[in-house]
């Protein structure tokens, strides 16, 4: 039976890099995105790099909750099992009491809501085959909240404490469930000049993570994984 790995915000940074690491696993994936053109290109990159089985691409916007939870049942009854889900779509906004509405309802739609709905559509779809990962994607912003992305920060702390619950909820189902809280990834997201790029996270420091825990025996598990970048550790001292 085929393995499945379904990925969001897979055409480019994180999700990239994750999707290259299941594929090289032997995993055949569902990759999601919202932009299309991303996703075709990175399907013929994965099929020219690594002997994957099968990867279906589906173009989402995560900022319309309820698209995206249609979606995702569809995509969950249409597949006889799911063994790993990766949410790690997610955007980044600057400001905090300048933000308007619209900016603050699509930060928390999109790093929040929607990955809440693929994650509690994965885990009851998990519970019934009685198996599974989620690994959940934070930030180090959700730990130690920073004034200049004060929504943003707001945003993944909510998120991963959500995950934290989930973990707790579903150690008893043989369901993995992991939140991954890098600093700085060297990503589109993050080029803004102010870090020097060599310095940050690589995104290939998030694969490792997945790995390690996954390397990890049955008896050892780890609900939080925060990755933290040497230079802004460095700034705080």
């Amino acid at each position: 039976m085929n393995k499945f790995a379904l990925i969001t915000g897979a055409s480019r940074g994180i999700g990239k890099a994750i999707s290259h690491y299941f594929a090289a696993q032997g995993y055949s994936l569902i990759l999601i995105a919202r932009q299309h053109d991303n996703l075709i290109k990175l399907k013929s990159e994965l099929h020219k790099n690594h002997q994957i089985n099968k990867i279906k691409i589906v173009s989402l916007d995560f900022n319309i909750p309820l698209e995206v939870e249609s979606k995702i049942n569809t995509i969950m009854d249409h597949n006889e099992t799911i063994d790993v889900v990766v949410n790690n779509a997610g955007i980044l906004l600057t400001g905090n009491t300048t933000l308007s509405a619209k900016e603050i309802t699509q930060l928390m739609n999109v790093n929040l809501i929607s990955n809440m709905i693929i994650s509690n559509i994965a885990a009851e779809k998990m519970k019934e085959q009685g198996y599974g990962e989620i690994y959940n994607l934070g930030s180090m912003a959700g730990l130690e909240p920073s004034s200049k992305i004060a929504a943003y920060a707001a945003s993944k702390a909510a998120f991963i404490s959500y995950s934290e619950s989930l973990y707790h909820e579903l150690l008893a189902f043989n369901i993995q469930v992991c939140c991954l809280c890098p600093s700085v990834v060297d990503t589109d997201m993050t080029n803004d000049g102010r870090i020097s790029n060599e310095l940050k996270i690589e995104t290939l420091d998030l694969t490792k993570a997945i790995d390690f825990v996954r390397s990890l025996s049955s008896g050892a598990s780890i609900s939080k994984f925060p990755i933290r970048c040497k230079l802004i550790d460095l700034e705080k001292k």
